[in-house]
């Protein structure tokens, strides 16, 4: 089964969507990472954020 891949965005990138990364981290066939749209979130948005989980 091939893994699906999940990015998680929001605008910093600080509680919500980290937490939800996690939540969804250890489910069979699925890849998670998360990043902000704001140019100080935690990982900004960026074409090597949505190369795999971080």
């Amino acid at each position: 089964m091939k893994a699906r891949n999940v990015l998680f965005v929001c605008s910093q990138n600080r509680l919500r969507i980290p937490t939800a990364e996690q939540l969804f981290a250890d489910w069979p066939g699925v890849e998670t990472a998360s990043a902000g749209l704001k140019p100080d979130a935690e990982t900004p948005v960026s074409p090597s954020c949505c190369n795999g989980p971080t």
